[in-house]
């Protein structure tokens, strides 16, 4: 069985409890030693972790910056003979001329991990980049969540559609990437290349949010959610990878109806 190092850093207390010991120390993926004496062990590496906000693959805001920092040493330190798979940042706003800062932070990773392990411009077959819808969990914590429930500037999707994806999906789908030998990026073998994880559903998304401070970026990425940017539905791939349709919408309200926002609750 291959062994994936996931990078974490000692900010991210969730992730430092990964130490069963207490005493066991974590170590801090943000220096270069480290991350070179890891890798010098691993076949692979998963990177899932940078981004903006709280959803299905993001972290706090607060420790967006260091953990892109980390994944930009990693892309330099991996060699070709690692697999690397890079669970990416929310579909429809990784690019060059991003609406988004992370998004555009995100696309350079990106390019510099294309740029490391291909050869003449053409895609590695160990490199597989995971680019998924807005996770379903996206109503129950962070920003979307406080806007929903705050409903502080009141800036519609309107008829935009989202194929939301669920949260149990992406991390199943990520497990059984980097664990079934027969299958990689693209559901084929010997092939890498970037792969979209959506739900199987195209929903309106139904809701009031608001951008709070950062007005310009949070108008932005509405108007391309309202625009269409995350409304395609495409599960080809998440089936061959779990082996079944993904959860819909309805399943994972009924999951988590206890703590599902309400705007003027009981």
């Amino acid at each position: 069985m291959p062994t994936f190092l996931l990078p974490v850093t000692r900010r991210s207390l969730n992730f430092a409890l990964l130490a069963l010991d207490e005493h066991e120390s974590v170590p801090d993926w943000s220096d270069t030693n480290d991350l070179r004496e890891a890798l010098g062990v691993c076949d692979g590496v998963i990177l899932a972790a940078s981004g903006g906000g709280d959803d299905v693959i993001n972290l706090p805001s607060s420790s967006t910056d260091e953990w892109l920092q980390c994944e930009q040493n990693v892309a330099l330190l991996v060699s070709k003979d690692h697999r690397v798979v890079k669970l990416s940042w929310t579909e429809g706003f990784v690019g060059e001329q991003s609406l988004s800062t992370v998004g555009r932070a995100t696309w350079n990773l990106e390019e510099e991990l294309k740029l490391r392990m291909g050869e003449g411009g053409t895609w590695a077959h160990n490199l597989t980049i995971l680019r998924a819808t807005m996770g379903m969990d996206a109503f129950l914590r962070g920003q979307l969540f406080d806007l929903v429930c705050g409903r502080t500037l009141s800036t519609s999707v309107k008829r935009g559609r989202i194929a939301f994806v669920h949260p149990l999906d992406v991390a199943e789908s990520l497990s059984a990437l980097v664990t079934k030998a027969d299958i990689d990026g693209r559901g084929e073998k010997g092939r890498g290349g970037l792969c979209k994880l959506t739900g199987p559903e195209s929903l309106h998304a139904g809701c009031t949010v608001s951008p709070g401070d950062a007005v310009e970026e949070e108008f932005a990425v509405i108007r391309a959610l309202e625009a269409g940017v995350q409304q395609e539905v495409d599960t080809t791939f998440m089936e061959t990878l779990l082996g079944h349709e993904p959860r819909c919408f309805r399943t994972f309200i009924a999951e988590n109806v206890a703590a599902w926002p309400r705007t003027h609750p009981a």
